[in-house]
């Protein structure tokens, strides 16, 4: 629900008997009402005289929200008053009196009513037709220098419960100032209202605000809004009225809202069932959802390449920040990574850190890279970078995430030549899709050529359908071949203690031995699982070359997380298919190509391509990169692998985990590829890329984000 409580004030109608107004707060948990929570203003007459507004005396319901968004400037205050029988109203009705809290005081002064219109009773004592208020946000532009909120006001002349266009009769804007008060909690004060010009009977004025302070006390400072609940005249004697009904609807984004919200109607009960039925609605009021101020749901940081320039021996930020609304105390955040990241530049031994903090803190997000060889050569290697995170569960409320590295010996760098598309993607996850995962596990070797089931990295979930998809994620760091010039490992994630296609391999030949660890992920897709509960672990083993395989080296902590995914609304293909050697200037990459429907407009769909890489072999101090196309037009999602030592030509195929977010298709189907060039900026070519060398699954998967 957008704001606080809009200024729509109730002062009941001449149909009255007489009876006092009586107001009762109840809290309000958080749900379709108030995302938040908040509090439900109870209002009605105290028809039985014992001073409590019992539940049948409830006449009309209106909601408080808690942190809906930030304080508004002048605030539209909208007071009914009873017009008594005369020249404007025959049998008596309404006068609505409106204009714009211009001295901020929360009153309706005099002058500050713009607008009066009256609603008048007809003959047989039932009300005419009814004045609606209508509240939409209002865009950046020539009424608000910032966002705010369009407040129309009129009569429903064609009587239909909806103002039209045609019936607008006032239109006043109320904007959000420079300084928002985004998350505050909002507050509620009751004040007796003594007789005179707001409530000609005397009542209660309902004063709301954001607690700025946070002192839990609404001060008179920080009040926003306030309604008056007003005492009714006495009606005429013998004159039966009707009990008044209120009640709320949905309103989908549309003409009323434009990013939804709820309609509020209310009429009275003609039939005495105690239900406001369609025939019975004389009035329905729109309160209005505002665009988000800050994203849910998902949030990433705008698209560019970023390049970090040289990262020294200080901690540093590297333009890598995305902030998000978490709306559920019980969920999570995923944080998922895609860049490139170079460590120990004209070096030997040198490596550096790349660490994702929450609130300007370190959140156990953290992976080191390290490159050496034992001939002691000096060496650039820049390699694809990507991880995966995974918050503790955490309170609802606005979370701030962003990359800072540090270099231990020689320079880093983050976002290289070839790295156009930096991603720091965040998603909030909930009990909607069930999953399980596991942040246990510490640095551990094997030199076994059988596969050795690795400590921690161990989950138990249990599926829900027999139909739907594991989606299975591993992130770790990985070591191949140990001092060895041509060593390899493979690390494979297992079902029931049973091999899987999830499993991926890892050379590095660099004409010495060497010690290169890299953090890396591993993205895959398992069907035909069985519903009911698995055991997914992580194995390793030494393949060629000798040396060790070595996981979890200098990590906060590895992941390995299964998301149990529906098998319609998204595509993908997992084939293992090896793409043989592709050189020269941009072409597509063999069984990596996938056709998705796109299901309607303004969808961003998030791309995942999990697969070995190997980049210009048998050169020395060359680029081979790798592109997301759509419909055969390049993204502009591209990563590279950069290789040079001062020895020999070199041979590195590693995992590699590239994630894009492409926003804006049209519906329908569209297709969606990986292209490969060895074409280097001054238009000279040098060797030939490689794509699925040792790897079970050459993922490639599209799937629409909320």
């Amino acid at each position: 629900m957008a704001g606080l409580v809009f200024a729509l004030t109730a002062c009941y109608s001449p149909s009255t008997d007489g009876k006092d107004a009586s107001v009762r707060l109840v809290p309000e948990p958080p749900g379709t009402r108030c995302p938040q929570g908040g509090t439900a203003i109870l209002t009605g007459l105290d028809d039985n005289e014992d001073g409590a507004l019992s539940d049948d005396e409830v006449k009309q319901t209106s909601y408080v929200c808690s942190g809906g968004g930030g304080q508004t400037g002048s605030m539209s205050l909208v007071k009914l008053m009873p017009e008594s029988a005369g020249a404007r109203c025959a049998s008596g009705g309404t006068a609505i009196l409106s204009g714009l809290d211009t001295n901020a005081d929360g009153i309706q002064a005099d002058t500050e009513v713009s607008s009066t219109q009256y609603l008048c009773n007809g003959g047989d004592g039932k009300s005419g037709n009814t004045y609606l208020v209508k509240l939409i946000p209002e865009t950046a532009g020539a009424h608000c220098s910032r966002n705010g909120t369009a407040v129309l006001g009129g009569i429903d002349v064609n009587a239909n419960a909806q103002l039209e266009s045609t019936e607008v009769t006032t239109t006043q804007y109320v904007c959000t100032p420079l300084a928002e008060a985004a998350g505050s909690q909002a507050l509620i004060r009751l004040d007796v209202e003594p007789s005179g010009a707001n409530c000609n009977q005397g009542g209660t004025a309902v004063k709301s605000g954001l607690d700025a302070n946070s002192n839990g006390t609404l001060e008179t400072s920080e009040v926003t809004n306030t309604t008056f609940v007003c005492n009714g005249l006495r009606g005429n004697d013998g004159q039966n009225g009707k009990n008044s009904l209120v009640r709320l609807d949905p309103d989908a984004s549309g003409t009323n809202c434009a990013y939804g919200g709820t309609a509020v109607k209310s009429g009275l009960d003609l039939n005495g069932d105690k239900v406001l039925n369609d025939a019975e609605v004389t009035t329905t009021q729109f309160v209005c959802s505002m665009a988000n101020l800050f994203r849910t749901k998902w949030a990433s940081n705008p698209r560019g390449g970023y390049p970090s320039g040289e990262i020294t021996t200080l901690w540093v930020p590297v333009s890598r920040q995305v902030s998000i609304y978490k709306t559920k105390d019980t969920s999570r955040i995923k944080l998922t990574i895609s860049d490139n990241f170079r460590v120990g530049h004209n070096y030997n031994g040198g490596s550096g850190w790349y660490s994702v903090r929450m609130n300007g803190s370190g959140m156990g997000c953290d992976a080191k890279q390290f490159n050496s060889n034992v001939s002691g050569w000096n060496q650039n290697y820049q390699f694809p970078f990507a991880n995966v995170c995974l918050t503790d569960t955490l309170p609802k409320g606005l979370y701030e995430f962003d990359v800072w590295s540090i270099a231990d010996l020689g320079t880093s760098y983050i976002g290289g030549n070839y790295s156009g598309s930096a991603l720091l993607l965040a998603e909030e996850m909930d009990d909607a899709q069930p999953y399980a995962f596991s942040k246990e596990g510490i640095g551990e070797a094997t030199v076994s050529t059988a596969l050795v089931k690795v400590n921690g990295r161990e989950v138990t979930f249990t599926k829900q359908t027999a139909s739907s998809l594991l989606k299975v994620t591993l992130a770790d760091t990985f070591r191949a071949g140990h001092a060895r010039d041509g060593g390899s490992a493979t690390v494979m994630v297992r079902l029931d203690g049973a091999t899987t296609s999830c499993y991926t391999g890892k050379f590095d030949g660099q004409g010495t031995g060497g010690n290169i660890i890299n953090p890396f992920v591993m993205t895959c897709v398992l069907h035909n699982v069985s519903a009911g509960r698995h055991q997914l672990d992580v194995a390793f083993s030494q393949t060629a070359g000798g040396g060790d395989a070595y996981l979890g080296w200098e990590r906060s902590s590895p992941l390995l997380l299964v998301e149990e995914l529906p098998n319609t609304g998204l595509t993908f293909s997992n084939m293992s298919i090896g793409s043989g050697e592709l050189s020269g200037d941009w072409a597509g990459v063999g069984a990596r190509q996938i056709a998705h429907s796109v299901s309607s407009p303004g969808k961003t769909l998030k791309v995942t391509y999990s697969d070995t890489f190997r980049a210009v072999a048998s050169c020395n101090g060359k680029w081979g990169s790798f592109q997301l196309y759509v419909d055969y037009q390049p993204t502009g999602c591209t990563n590279g692998q950069f290789v040079w030592n001062a020895g020999a030509a070199q041979n590195h195929h590693h995992p590699m985990n590239l994630t894009c977010l492409v926003p804006n298709l049209m519906p329908g189907y569209h297709t969606f590829s990986i292209w490969s060039t060895t074409l280097q900026q001054d238009g000279s070519t040098c060797g030939s890329n490689s794509f699925g060398w040792n790897r079970g699954q050459n993922l490639l998967m599209v799937e629409e984000l909320p």
